[in-house]
């Protein structure tokens, strides 16, 4: 059966809703993920007058403290919890569409979310799923691993831990082939020209095609991504038809604006969803309104709401206690045991940067002037 890919924009009038009975949401992180700044220096560089603000300061540190910033050893988790991730995604789709949620929240190597909402009986058919980092040929690729069983979700967490470890093409076959075994487990090439590791366009892509061509006839779909670029999601689009692969939406968010892509469905289960994905071949994406505006920007917003308070589950509210620097030794500290110094200075620098240029006075100047907007569709 040939795969079937649909994609439509958002519109609360149009009829294309009227035979769907569910909205899905996946790709979605919680406080389980842990991201780090690597990429940070390069981002900021586009911003001159924060670049220079900020590296003016890096260096006082370095001059009068002798601490090196190494931004590839701090991160950040994600501001919501998995109850109140699943309570955002599910208000968007049921007060969008008025359909019935399914949503599959996937930490990066971690399924502690959707075993934290199975203990509560409201939430007792939650998927359990998992954003696996999976080393291959030099470059890194993120699998969305959806909807593992139950009994099993911790066995296979070892395992896909495992390999994430020590790569070999062969366990990575088995483990591929295992998991398509459990019949309501779907398995999504997650932002497939993501070049995570920054080892070349061309490399990666090179990597990707040769990924593919091993294991497409295991893996179900590739993701069209809500927080990467239109021109990199159209070649995700050319890259199905070539493999013959559906496309499924993955909003990938860590903030705390909903998922800007989400797909429609036929089914009221997540393993009627998996069904449609899998052994039915077909897909249908609609397009919310953030997936319009300018991706520097809302990469901007999110980044501002790892910085700023939050509703705050489990002692997490303020955003100091959800940012961790790595020390050379192995020790992770938070970033409240640095009050009172050039880094605490330095840090809310960036913060207020960070606060002006996310403000709702700077917004139009930062649309047009700094990042204008990408092109309008697909």
């Amino acid at each position: 059966m040939l795969s079937s890919t649909q994609i439509v924009k958002h519109d609360p009038l149009s009829r294309v809703l009227e035979k769907f009975r569910s909205g899905a949401s996946l790709h979605s992180h919680t406080m389980h993920s842990r991201e780090y700044l690597g990429r940070f220096p390069g981002y900021i560089r586009q911003v001159p007058i924060a670049s220079y603000l900020i590296e003016r300061e890096i260096g006082q540190i370095h001059l009068y403290t002798g601490r090196i910033i190494d931004f590839r050893r701090i991160y950040w988790t994600p501001p919501l919890s998995a109850r109140e991730a699943l309570e955002l995604e599910k208000l968007q789709i049921q007060r969008q569409f008025g359909l019935f949620p399914l949503v599959s929240l996937s930490d990066h190597d971690n399924i502690e979310a959707g075993l934290h909402l199975r203990m509560l009986q409201e939430n007792s058919q939650v998927p359990i799923s998992v954003e696996w980092t999976v080393p291959s040929d030099q470059t890194v690729f993120h699998l969305g691993v959806h909807n593992l069983p139950a009994d099993r979700a911790t066995f296979w967490m070892a395992e896909l831990a495992r390999y994430t470890k020590r790569p070999s093409t062969r366990f990575l076959r088995d483990l591929l082939y295992g998991l398509n075994r459990e019949p309501s487990t779907l398995l999504v090439l997650n932002h497939p020209y993501w070049d995570a590791e920054s080892v070349g366009r061309e490399e990666h892509g090179d990597a990707l095609v040769l990924f593919l061509k091993k294991f497409s006839h295991l893996i179900h779909a590739l993701e069209l991504n809500g927080l990467r670029s239109h021109a990199e999601n159209r070649r995700v689009l050319e890259l199905a038809v070539t493999f013959d692969l559906p496309v499924i939406a993955g909003g990938d968010r860590h903030g705390c604006e909903p998922n800007a892509v989400l797909n429609l469905s036929e089914a009221v289960t997540f393993a009627g969803f998996v069904d449609e994905i899998r052994y039915f071949r077909r897909s249908q994406i609609v397009l919310m309104p953030q997936f319009f505006d300018s991706l520097r920007l809302r990469l901007l917003d999110s980044a501002w709401h790892a910085l700023s308070d939050a509703p705050g589950e489990f002692g997490r509210r303020h955003w100091m206690s959800r940012v961790f620097i790595e020390e050379q030794d192995g020790t992770v500290r938070p970033l409240s045991d640095f009050m009172g110094t050039r880094m605490q200075r330095f840090v809310d620098k960036f913060r207020w940067i960070m606060a002006f240029l996310t403000s709702p006075a700077a917004r139009p100047a930062m649309r047009l002037a700094l990042f204008g907007n990408e092109d309008g569709g697909l």
